[in-house]
C-alpha cells in the first residue's frame, strides 16, 4: 500500500477550524514525530504534531485534508506520538470524492471510521472497508488536543490526466497509477520507491541513494510499470544529487520481468540536472529497469509513453467503479443528461468490462421515455454555439467555419427549436459546419415525432462515443 496523503505525495491541509499551538500541515510529514522537551513556543510547548487549544464550549475540532495521490483507502494511521496529557479521547473520519476544493461545499461525505477511542503517545492503526476513491477527508477529534500525524494508506486510483491525456504522454511508472519498485541491488541511504513519487524532490533524502560501490558491477533498480505501453522516454532527474549522481545510465525493458532488453545503453547523465533521455526507437514494456554505472543517487524516474488501450481501460473501470456520489452522478451525466438513464447506470456499477459499460448504456436507453430525451436533448449546446470542452471537441468542424455559415447555423437553430420545441442535436463528431446546417435543413421538415426519434438514435451514437472516449478505449 501506498501512503496516499503525505507531503511526499502532495497531501495538504484545506482548512481546519483551530491550530493554536501546531500547524496543521505537521500531520502529513513524512518524518517520525519527534519530542524537544525545552523547545516552546510564545503560545506554549512546541509539539510535532496539529494540536488545538482547550476546548471551552460544545463541539469539536476538525481538520479537512486532499490526498496527494486520490484513491481506495484501506488502512487508517492515527500517530499520538509524545502527545500525553493532550491527545483526543476519541476521532472519527470522513472522505469524499469531489475532486476540486471548490467543490468542498456541496460534498457528500461518507463516514471512513466511527468515532472511535484513541490513547496517548500511541500509534494506532485501523483496516477498513474502503468507500470509493477518496480525495478529501476530514479529521475530526473529540473534543480537542493533538495527534502527531495521520497515514492513509491504500491504492492510489488516477483520473483520466494520468491514464489518458489528449495530447503528449503519460509516467507510465508513476505511483499514482500503481507503479512499483519491486527489486533493487541496493537501497543502503533510501529506498528506490522515492524514484516515483508524484512532487518535486526536496533533498537529497528524498530520492534513492546506495553506498559507494568498491568491487566491480553497478547498481541498479527492477520496476513494474502500472500500465503496460510504448515508451518514448524515460527522465532520469538528478537533481540535489551533485557530487553522488551516477556517471552514466542504462535502461532496459521487460514485457513479463524475466526477458530484458535494452533500450538505453550506458549513456552519460549530468549531476543536479533533470536528464531527458529519448529512446532511439520506441519500445513496449510492462517492467523497466535502470541501471546506474556505478553508483549514487537518482532523485525521480519517469517513463513516458502511451499505455495499451487495455491498461488505460482497466484504470478508467477502476476509476468508475469507484467514484462516490455526486462524481460517479458527474461521470455519466457527461455521457447523457437523462436523469433516468444516469440512475440506471449508476445501479448497474461494478462494470468488469468497456463492453458491459456500453451494452447498460444501451440497455438504459431502451426505458427512456418522451420526457426523458428531451432533458437529454437539453444537455447540450446549440451547433456552432459555446459549450464545455466535450462537446466543443465533438463541434470541431464549426471552429473554423465561415461566419455566414454560423450565422446560418444560429437561424436554422433558431427555428428548429421554435418548431419543434427542443435543440436541434446531431452526431457532430467528423462532420463540417457545412455537413451540420445541411442536415438541420432537412430535418426541419420532419413531423415533431419524427425528429424526437431521430434525435434519440443520434444521442446515443453521441453516448456510446463520449463513454469510450472517457474510458480511454479507440473509437469502435
Amino acid at each position: 500500500m501506498v501512503d496516499l496523503l503525505s507531503e511526499a505525495v502532495g497531501g495538504r491541509v484545506v482548512a481546519c477550524n483551530d491550530e493554536f499551538f501546531a500547524e496543521a500541515q505537521n500531520l502529513l510529514k513524512l518524518a517520525d514525530p519527534v519530542w524537544k522537551p525545552d523547545e516552546y513556543t510564545d503560545r506554549g510547548k512546541w509539539m510535532d504534531g496539529w494540536e488545538t487549544r482547550r476546548r471551552r464550549e460544545p463541539g469539536h475540532d476538525w481538520c479537512t485534508l486532499a490526498l496527494g495521490l486520490p484513491g481506495l483507502v484501506q488502512q487508517v494511521v492515527v500517530d499520538t506520538s509524545h502527545f500525553t496529557g493532550n491527545y483526543p479521547e476519541e476521532f472519527s473520519l470522513e472522505g469524499c470524492g469531489v475532486g476540486s476544493d471548490d467543490r468542498l461545499d456541496d460534498a457528500f461525505w461518507v463516514e471512513l471510521m466511527p468515532r472511535t477511542g484513541l490513547s496517548g503517545d500511541t500509534v494506532a492503526r485501523f483496516d477498513l472497508k474502503s468507500g470509493g476513491r477518496i480525495t478529501h477527508v476530514r479529521l475530526n477529534i473529540f473534543p480537542d488536543g493533538g495527534v502527531a500525524r495521520l497515514r492513509l494508506e491504500g491504492v492510489p486510483v488516477p483520473d483520466i490526466g494520468g491514464v489518458c491525456p489528449d495530447t503528449g504522454m503519460v509516467d507510465l511508472v508513476s505511483l499514482g497509477s500503481g507503479g512499483e519498485a519491486r527489486d533493487a541491488s541496493d537501497a543502503h541511504y533510501s529506498p528506490p520507491s522515492n524514484m516515483l513519487r508524484p512532487t518535486d524532490p526536496r533533498g537529497m533524502w528524498d530520492g534513492w541513494e546506495t553506498k559507494r560501490r568498491r568491487g566491480p558491477g553497478n547498481d541498479w533498480v527492477v520496476f513494474k510499470l502500472g500500465m503496460a505501453g510504448v515508451i518514448s522516454e524515460a527522465i532520469v532527474d538528478t537533481r540535489h544529487f551533485k557530487g553522488n549522481a551516477p556517471g552514466w545510465v542504462t535502461i532496459g525493458v521487460s514485457d513479463d520481468g524475466g526477458v530484458w532488453t535494452d533500450v538505453i545503453s550506458r549513456v552519460a547523465i549530468e549531476a543536479d540536472t533533470v536528464n531527458e533521455i529519448p529512446l532511439p526507437r520506441e519500445a513496449h514494456a510492462a517492467w523497466v529497469k535502470l541501471d546506474i554505472h556505478p553508483d549514487g543517487g537518482v532523485a525521480r524516474f519517469r517513463v513516458l509513453g502511451r499505455p495499451d488501450d487495455e491498461s488505460a481501460a482497466s484504470k478508467r473501470l477502476q476509476y468508475l467503479n469507484s467514484l462516490l456520489g455526486q462524481s460517479a452522478t458527474s461521470f455519466f451525466h457527461t455521457a447523457c443528461s437523462s436523469t433516468r438513464w444516469v440512475s440506471s447506470m449508476l445501479a448497474s456499477r461494478p462494470f468488469g468490462s468497456v463492453s458491459e459499460v456500453l451494452e447498460a448504456a444501451e440497455v438504459a436507453f431502451l426505458d427512456l421515455e418522451e420526457a426523458d430525451w428531451l432533458e437529454a436533448f437539453a444537455g447540450h449546446p446549440r451547433i456552432g454555439g459555446r459549450g464545455d470542452a466535450m462537446a466543443s471537441r465533438e463541434q470541431a468542424g464549426t471552429s473554423d467555419a465561415d461566419s455566414s455559415v454560423l450565422a446560418a447555423l444560429r437561424e436554422v437553430n433558431e427555428a428548429y427549436e421554435e418548431k419543434f420545441g427542443f435543440t436541434y442535436i446531431v452526431y457532430a463528431t467528423g462532420k463540417s459546419a457545412e455537413e451540420m446546417l445541411d442536415i438541420a435543413r432537412s430535418r426541419i421538415e420532419n413531423e415533431r415525432h419524427t425528429e424526437i426519434d431521430i434525435g434519440a438514435r443520434e444521442q446515443q451514437k453521441i453516448s456510446a462515443t463520449r463513454l469510450r472516449r472517457m474510458l480511454c478505449v479507440s473509437e469502435a
